[in-house]
């Protein structure tokens, strides 16, 4: 695996339970374009309390759209931290019905609570690893196995079976 410098547009959204690390990922537009958590059946992660989070890549940044039910704080342009009320209230959250909608850009950061779950979103830092997979070796090693295989099987389709039961006890 090759790691490599962290993309201005990755995003790393960190999960835990109190101090325990549950999960993280990062949401970039190349590799994972998306995230969802929640309680359906399509959701990447498991939250509780009926509540709903999804991450989007955007040409802005990072689409948020979240659910009631998920308590937190922001800090926008590297301001201090203020609760999700507030940000509603200046209305940088957009509410629509029960989904509130938010888009993250540089130096902006969410710390987002559900339940006991804790889920943090920044900007992410340092390496992130990719996996570059070359078709040539790729390809050599398929063919590489499957004449292996067909080696065997015709070696083995020669093979006379060996008869360890002396004759007498056949009778």
């Amino acid at each position: 695996m090759k790691t490599t410098a962290a993309p201005s547009n990755a995003w790393e959204v960190r999960m835990r339970w109190g101090d325990r690390s549950l999960e993280a990922e990062v949401i970039d537009g190349r590799g994972r374009k998306s995230l969802s958590l929640g309680e359906g059946k399509d959701d990447d992660f498991v939250i509780g309390n009926g509540a709903r989070l999804h991450f989007a890549c955007v040409e802005a940044g990072l689409a948020v759209r979240f659910s009631t039910g998920v308590a937190g704080t922001g800090s926008l342009k590297g301001d201090a931290a203020v609760s999700l009320g507030q940000l509603i209230e200046r209305g940088l959250v957009k509410e629509s019905g029960d989904t509130f909608t938010l888009t993250l850009g540089a130096g902006d950061s969410l710390t987002l609570q559900v339940g006991a779950q804790t889920i943090e979103v920044r900007q992410a830092r340092g390496r992130v690893t990719r996996l570059r997979l070359d078709v040539m070796a790729t390809l050599a090693l398929v063919a590489g196995l499957a004449l292996l295989g067909l080696w065997v099987a015709s070696t083995l389709m020669q093979m006379e079976p060996l008869d360890l039961i002396p004759r007498e006890l056949k009778k």
